[in-house]
């Protein structure tokens, strides 16, 4: 068994989408024109927030676009009511967490929360974000056939193919699958 142990003073939580305009197939990123990099959009918890409202939240901070998120029906060791680990899909659905990633910088980790959501990239950006002054980025929606390719870090990538594989129906060996009809 590997255990680590972080006080509240050394770790912090964030939460993101991989958020899917699934009728025009495209999928939502953040460039940051300081850096030329290509990333999913994600930010802090605050204090007493659920992780779900967080990455909602963020999102819309961070890119102007109001976004819900997407039930997929994925494999998953949380528990149904009660019952034993699921390790099978959820009928109907689930908005679980589709993946965790964890990041340590100057001794700071940092755990992230990704969940799969769905926003409409034909909707007018909100003007609103929280954009910070040492921030420069933009949203963007990318065509789902190219923003693999496009984003800038390793879990960005496996994570945004595992959400864009789940809305194509998923595939041989799939763990997750989408539960809305695409």
């Amino acid at each position: 068994m590997n255990r680590s142990l972080h006080l509240s003073e050394s770790f912090v939580i964030s939460c993101g989408t991989i958020t899917l305009d699934i009728d025009q197939s495209k999928v939502l990123v953040i460039y940051l024109r300081k850096t030329g990099e290509y990333c999913l959009p994600k930010g802090r918890k605050d204090v007493g927030e659920q992780l779900e409202a967080t990455a909602v939240r963020e999102t819309y901070e961070e890119t102007g676009y109001i976004v819900e998120l997407l039930p997929l029906q994925l494999t998953t060791l949380a528990t149904l009511h009660g019952n034993d680990d699921v390790r099978s899909a959820i009928p109907g659905g689930t908005t679980e967490p589709v993946a965790v990633t964890q990041r340590t910088t100057q001794g700071v980790l940092k755990i992230i929360f990704w969940y799969a959501a769905r926003g409409d990239s034909c909707a007018n950006r909100q003007m609103y974000t929280t954009e910070q002054e040492d921030e420069d980025f933009d949203a963007v929606w990318c065509p789902m056939d190219e923003v693999v390719q496009l984003l800038t870090f390793h879990d960005d990538k496996t994570i945004t193919a595992r959400v864009i594989e789940a809305a194509r129906g998923g595939g041989s060996g799939s763990k997750v699958h989408c539960a809305v009809s695409i």
